[in-house]
């Protein structure tokens, strides 16, 4: 990112941004888990990234420690430039097939609605931050 484009942004921003990120990258696990329901010893994975991008923010406001490159960490699986490094698992099921599958679509459907209306939000949200700066390069017309 530029120094200007860095700046027209702020911390929030930013989060949104990254979060739009996150919420891509789950939908294609559920997408993946969903197409494999029918794959005999399949395991149903999941994807967290929310309790890390907490820390995140927490950490932008009370923290002190100094890297010398964006690649260190300055907390475990959480960049120097905040990136954060997700949590993929193989989700505990309690529903097994008999072939092994641990898909349950059911769950799977109702993750991925969920995932669908936090990332529409999130970019609502930043769509908005674009018209306010659109509106304020234009002088308020």
């Amino acid at each position: 990112m530029t120094r200007v484009f860095t700046d027209l942004f702020n911390f929030a921003d930013r989060v949104q941004m990254s979060t739009l990120t996150h919420r891509l990258k789950r939908s294609q696990l559920i997408n993946a888990n969903i197409a494999n329901a029918e794959t005999p010893g399949y395991r149903a994975l999941g994807y967290e990234f929310e309790e890390r991008l907490q820390s995140v923010a927490e950490a932008q406001q009370t923290d002190s420690l100094k890297t010398a490159s964006s690649l260190h960490y300055r907390k475990p699986n959480v960049l120097a430039s905040g990136n954060i490094e997700p949590d993929i698992f193989i989700r505990p099921t309690e529903s097994v097939t008999h072939d092994g599958n641990t898909v349950d679509m059911d769950m799977e459907m109702a993750q991925l609605a969920q995932n669908q209306i936090l990332y529409k939000t999130a970019v609502e949200t930043i769509n908005r931050k674009i018209g306010i700066l659109r509106y304020a390069i234009n002088g308020g017309r």
